[in-house]
């Protein structure tokens, strides 16, 4: 059943479902009708919702199978009638499906002796892989090419083609090198940490046989494995200025076109730039960036919301309160923000707050007893920013001085540093809390809370934020967090 439902939402995606070979409408409904809308909508999940809603009053499983055969080949047939438009394809993508259905259709033709009637596909399906750099899909036109000219006694023209082919096998065998050195990164680098550890040892000299393979070949393929295992590797290691240097040349190349703009995936590049400026802390470059970059992002997309993620943790790393406000406006009020996840929506809900607290607006009271009160210390599906939510929550009482509140609060954070923070990546989370602590224990004291925690900030300042590519981000640094305590403290005092 997992494969009927993967090929139901493939074709779902794609459509082109109003085809003769999958249109429904044209019968009366049958069981492999019913079947397909079952998984389209969701109704059915496994085998025994399907036989329970297509045969009710049977048990035997025979008929059904026979019916989830009939249907999984006409959704394998469907699969040569799809459509590959629309702004969430690549362009190169749609060319690529286009080359390859021609070129089936010219070996058809060619198998069937109708050489003549080949060629015009033939000539086109090459023109675009040279225009696009499709090495695979030239190399076996150029031999379609060759089979045609050979039979209609074509002699010049065959060996032009020959030639071609010969002057295509260089680039051809770097681009399957490279494609094999990527893959073989990428099965290390996901099997297990061990594995992702001694491979990143080793994965420099990977990538300097990519660059040289780039270099020699001026292939896209090339250039692209050689991106993206690049990006890949320095995120791991936590070498963002690396990535940062990387994506700005990347850019470059873009611009200038010496990598093909049609496959380049340049919004991915510009995500990637933003974020490397927010983890290397360029921030003001970052920020111009990310203002420049916006408009490449459709705000009805998923890809929009995570590059508005990066844009804003860069105003509010760079204390630029009001571009933070203007971008959380902006998110907040897109009518799709409903559509992305739930802990999506959730963290968009931690940054509100964190502005909130950090830069209040006036005119604009933020709820803070809703947020205290209803967001638990804890949850497994908030796993990843529940550093976020309790110092949050500590931050609040602590600015409302409300000692019963924090003491359940402070009570929570240890349980949670103990439990969770044994780790050296969590180091400035632990220093963070234990200057919170000083807070409680000084009594609310400014002067006390700062003399004592002196020591703390420094070590703070002088911890950097854990390079795993996959740690969390602070919301707001935590620096800037301390600095706000004791200025509020001190402001109660006067």
């Amino acid at each position: 059943m997992e494969e009927l439902k993967k090929l139901v939402q493939i074709i779902q995606k794609r459509g082109a479902s109003d085809s003769q070979l999958l249109n429904f409408k044209l019968k009366r409904p049958n069981k492999e009708y019913s079947l397909f809308e079952g998984l389209a909508s969701g109704l059915i999940t496994n085998e025994e919702d399907a036989i329970s809603l297509l045969y009710p009053n049977e048990t035997s499983t025979s008929a059904f199978k026979m019916v989830k055969s009939r249907l999984r080949k006409k959704l394998m047939n469907q699969l040569f009638f799809l459509e590959f438009q629309g702004n969430s394809i690549k362009s190169s993508h749609t060319l690529e499906q286009e080359c390859l259905a021609k070129l089936y259709q010219a070996r058809v033709l060619v198998n069937s002796g109708a050489y003549d009637l080949a060629l015009p596909l033939l000539r086109q399906v090459l023109s675009t892989a040279y225009d696009f750099d499709f090495n695979d899909i030239a190399s076996l036109t150029l031999r379609s090419l060759m089979h045609a000219y050979a039979n209609l006694g074509e002699r010049s023209l065959f060996y032009k083609v020959n030639n071609q082919l010969q002057e295509l096998v260089p680039k051809l065998s770097a681009d399957q090198e490279s494609e094999r050195l990527f893959l073989e990164s990428k099965v290390e680098l996901n099997h297990s940490i061990s594995s992702r550890k001694n491979h990143l040892v080793n994965v420099e000299v990977v990538l300097k046989r990519l660059e040289g393979l780039w270099m020699e070949a001026q292939s896209y393929n090339t250039f692209d494995f050689y991106y993206l295992l690049s990006i890949w590797a320095k995120e791991l290691s936590g070498d963002f200025n690396k990535i940062v240097e990387l994506t700005n040349a990347s850019e470059e190349l873009l611009q200038s076109k010496k990598v093909n703009p049609e496959r380049f995936d340049h919004r991915y590049n510009k995500f990637i730039q933003v974020y490397a400026h927010l983890r290397a802390k360029k921030l003001e470059e970052g920020i111009r960036l990310a203002s420049l970059y916006e408009s490449s992002f459709n705000p009805s997309s998923n890809n929009w919301f995570a590059f508005m993620e990066n844009y804003t943790l860069l105003a509010l790393h760079a204390k630029q309160y009001k571009i933070a406000h203007t971008l959380l406006h902006k998110v907040l009020t897109n009518p799709f923000i409903k559509k992305i996840t739930k802990m999506a929506q959730e963290r968009w809900s931690l940054f509100e707050a964190y502005l909130n607290l950090v830069a209040p607006q006036e005119d604009k009271p933020f709820k803070w007893k809703s947020l205290t009160q209803n967001v638990p210390s804890y949850s497994k599906d908030k796993e990843g920013f529940n550093v976020a939510i309790l110092i949050l929550q500590v931050l609040y009482y602590v600015d409302m001085m409300d000692t019963e509140a924090l003491e359940y609060r402070m009570e929570a954070l240890k349980k949670y540093a103990h439990k969770h923070f044994k780790d050296s990546f969590s180091e400035r989370s632990r220093i963070f809390f234990k200057l919170l602590n000083l807070v409680v224990k000084a009594d609310f004291d400014y002067i006390v809370a700062q003399k004592k925690g002196e020591s703390l900030y420094h070590k703070l300042q002088n911890t950097n934020p854990p390079g795993d590519a996959y740690a969390e981000i602070e919301i707001v640094p935590y620096e800037h967090l301390w600095e706000l305590i004791i200025k509020r403290l001190q402001l109660r005092e006067v």
